[in-house]
């Protein structure tokens, strides 16, 4: 739409110039020359002469100038009182001396005088050569020249052919109603009919206007049909105007432009130059490659030395351009341009409701290829010359809700990928390629959006308060035919400040990925060729799975694996009812292919987890989705037992149970609190156990025990329905029901120690079962009661009661040793 607005400027100023130059500056000038010394003629010959003159010649000099010089071959005084002139000719010569002059020319076959009545009429055809302002240097005045036609050589001359020409003195009018001819400088024009006021200085075409010539080599043509020129106004009017200019294009192949309007006017400098040009009642301007622009009203100002300035159309201003490449539209209330100096297109200003769209197919794939689209109150263009007297889109913004839509499709067609734009105001940025624009950079300010959408229906939509996005350089081999208001591509990288929301909706929805449906923080950085998003400052994300916290959060857009920095905090929804499970961390790795999260605490804060009443603490959390399985390690070889864990017990399902197995009493038990040291342990989701290596630790209400290695078993409440969903929500939050530990049994109650290879501890009764092997067998030791061994070894921490089992598998009975020591009194 911009080259189009230049080619407007270019045949508006074409037609203007040649109406104002042929009709304003010369066919009225040359009756205006008519009337002045035909009417005078009777006068200067005697109005009482009754003969035959031959071969007469008057001049009339005022100080010293010559002012005009008549001739003819013949003047004839009838009885009647009525003069006829035979061959006149008639030369006027302008004021000034030297370059300042100039000299006319009006000449005939017969003339007729009636002085009586006031009436000139040619019998014949007349002839006006009036000469155009002459270049520095040239002199033209009558005292340097010895012949007429010595007066006008090297000189170019407006030729103008008429007949029937009469002039009525007491009207002071002039007309025709024949056809009238006129050439200049190559150009040729015609009308038919005309009349002209002397004392309004109105001059009138009839119908028929036409001029045609070369202009700068390009054919062009203009037609009216009717003309006005008001030379006390200093206005030319034209009804159904119409200018045609035929270019040259490239196979020799002519290319039409067409500027029309119901009715077009100029408004002339009183040197004769043309200071505005106003089209009224419709304007339609076709361009060389068949777009058409069309407006209710036109508006153009023009230099002195005819060049324009500005041009402003408005009225439902629409562009329309349609080829099997390429089809675009335009619409706006109102457009206003400027030129420069060299009358280049400048810039050019938008103004209501303004749409532009373009589509461009991919060579032979009328299916595929790219569109473009930009809504807006105003958008304003900046244009830059390419210094073969175009110019091309350099600047451009937007302001007023402003959209800007950019869709590639792929080689078949089936798929599209779409950007979209959106913010209160939007300014391009351009580089010239060629002959053309291509789209750089946009910047938004205010509200801004930055709309992501892939041909399988995935999106991604990023708000913030200001953004900044660079396009990439389109693909050559998609289309022949480049965009003409800036040649898009694909967002290759795009800066987000200041309140940042990201929307994300993938189709279909992955699991175990942050690629969520909402992220909100400061900044945000989008990488195209990467496809890797940063997020910095006060980060939130939020998805099916939980909420997210980090300072920085970096994404992988392409894999779905993410990186987070710095105050992290997630928490986990676990199943549709279940308690969220929370997360606290350094930082952390999401690996979507195996569905994994790991978090990481710093060197003085593990990273810590916890579910209601239990937590676990170590230096890294490793959370492996699709398994089931939560891994809490150390991050360095080394024997500390860096992996914490705190558990509640399920609770007695029957608090009136004893040691009755025992043959013991037992009172009622409360839920206990388990603490589990470990150098490493794995949860296990779908065997609902948790496993601790490396040198463990238990403590509990009953005692502390020591051992290297232990499994810890949570209660299933109900069979699951659905175990890869449900079996999440049962994560620490189901309660322990017992804890096996193998390997150096070292048991700590309070008066008691005991020892072994393996024990069971079933937290919710507070019942520890002690076993051995052959060469060491359990044992408890008490500092009243003595020592107890055996093959199984019962007990609790609330009585003093052991159960001693020798029986084996097969019934052997084993031999119980029991050593008691009795404490001395004083």
């Amino acid at each position: 739409m911009v080259v189009s607005i230049d080619k407007l400027r270019k045949g508006l100023l074409a037609g203007a110039g040649l109406l104002v130059l042929v009709i304003a500056g010369f066919l009225a000038y040359a009756h205006h020359r008519a009337h002045r010394f035909l009417t005078e003629l009777p006068r200067k010959l005697g109005a009482d002469i009754r003969q035959e003159t031959n071969s007469f010649t008057w001049s009339q000099t005022i100080e010293g100038r010559t002012v005009f010089t008549v001739h003819a071959a013949k003047a004839i005084q009838h009885k009647d009182g009525k003069y006829t002139m035979h061959d006149v000719e008639i030369t006027v010569y302008g004021r000034g001396e030297g370059a300042g002059s100039r000299v006319d020319r009006i000449y005939g076959k017969e003339f007729e005088l009636d002085q009586a009545a006031g009436v000139v009429r040619a019998m014949g055809e007349v002839h006006l050569d009036l000469q155009a302002p002459p270049k520095p240097g040239n002199s033209t005045s009558p005292e340097s020249a010895s012949s007429h036609n010595e007066d006008l050589k090297g000189t170019q001359l407006i030729h103008v052919k008429t007949s029937g020409l009469v002039y009525l003195q007491k009207l002071g009018v002039a007309a025709t109603d024949q056809e009238i001819e006129f050439e200049y400088n190559g150009m040729t024009g015609h009308a038919t009919g005309a009349d002209y006021n002397t004392d309004s200085g109105v001059l009138l075409l009839h119908s028929a206007v036409k001029i045609s010539g070369l202009d700068h080599g390009r054919p062009i043509l203009l037609t009216a049909d009717r003309a006005d020129l008001n030379r006390e106004s200093h206005k030319v009017v034209l009804t159904q105007a119409r200018f045609v200019t035929v270019d040259a294009e490239k196979g020799g192949e002519a290319a039409r432009q067409t500027v029309e309007t119901r009715q077009a006017t100029a408004f002339l400098r009183d040197d004769g130059s043309a200071d505005h040009l106003i089209g009224e009642g419709g304007v339609a301007i076709t361009t060389s490659n068949g777009a058409k622009i069309t407006s209710q009203r036109g508006e153009m100002f023009l230099s002195r030395i005819n060049k324009p300035e500005s041009l402003r159309l408005f009225g439902n201003v629409h562009y329309d351009a349609d080829t099997p490449e390429r089809h675009a539209t335009g619409d706006a209330s109102e457009m206003k341009s400027s030129f420069n100096a060299q009358g280049n297109l400048s810039k050019a200003v938008f103004v209501g409701s303004v749409h532009l769209s373009e589509h461009i197919a991919s060579t032979g794939k009328p299916r595929s290829g790219s569109e473009r689209e930009l809504v807006a109150d105003t958008v304003d263009m900046t244009m830059a010359s390419n210094g073969q007297g175009g110019a091309w889109l350099q600047h451009a913004i937007a302001t007023g809700d402003a959209c800007l839509r950019v869709a590639n499709s792929d080689k078949e067609g089936d798929g599209i990928r779409t950007n979209t734009i959106r913010g209160s105001v939007l300014t391009a940025h351009f580089v010239r390629e060629g002959d053309r624009s291509r789209l750089a950079e946009v910047h938004g300010d205010g509200s801004t959006l930055l709309e992501q959408k892939d041909s399988d229906g995935s999106m991604q939509t990023s708000s913030a308060d200001t953004l900044n996005a660079v396009f990439g350089r389109p693909n050559p081999a998609s289309s022949q035919v480049q965009p003409s208001f800036g040649g898009l591509d694909q967002v290759e990288s795009a800066l987000l400040q200041g309140h940042v929301t990201i929307r994300r909706m993938l189709k279909p929805a992955p699991k175990g990925s942050l690629e969520g449906d909402r992220a909100t923080a400061q900044k945000a950085t989008y990488e195209g060729r990467s496809q890797r998003i940063l997020l910095v400052g006060a980060v939130e994300l939020q998805n099916s799975e939980g909420t997210f916290w980090a300072n920085r959060l970096e994404m992988d857009q392409r894999s779905g694996d993410a990186t987070a920095e710095g105050s992290v905090k997630a928490n986990y929804q676990q199943g549709k009812s279940g308690e969220p499970l929370h997360v606290l961390a350094q930082r952390a790795d999401w690996k979507k292919a195996t569905d994994t999260a790991i978090f990481y605490g710093s060197p003085s804060k593990p990273a810590r987890l916890w579910q209601k009443e239990s937590q676990i603490e170590a230096p890294v959390l490793q959370f492996e989705q699709l398994k089931q399985r939560l891994t809490a390690r150390a991050d360095r070889p080394g024997p500390a037992m860096a992996v914490r864990t705190v558990l509640v017990s399920a609770g007695d399902a029957n608090p009136h149970k004893s040691v009755a197995l025992a043959g013991a009493a037992s009172a009622p038990r409360r839920v206990t609190v388990v603490r589990i040291g470990s150098r490493e342990m794995v949860y296990s989701g779908e065997t609902q156990t948790a496993q601790f290596e490396g040198g463990v630790k238990v403590e509990s209400a009953d005692g502390v025990m020591h051992g290297e290695q232990a499994t810890a078993y949570f209660r299933r409440e109900k069979a699951l329905q659905n175990p890869a969903s449900e079996a999440g929500s049962q994560f620490l939050n189901s309660g322990v029901e017992k804890v096996v530990i193998i390997g150096g049994i070292e048991i700590e109650q309070q008066g008691r120690r005991a020892t072994g290879d393996r024990l069971v501890y079933t937290a919710p009764d507070g019942i520890f079962v002690l076993t051995g092997t052959e060469a060491q067998p359990p044992r408890v030791m008490d500092a009243i009661r003595g020592t107890v061994t055996g093959r199984e070894l019962r007990f609790r921490e609330q009585d003093a009661s052991i159960v001693i089992s020798n029986g084996d598998a097969n019934g052997t009975i084993q031999r119980v040793r029991t050593e008691t020591r009795v404490k001395k009194e004083r």
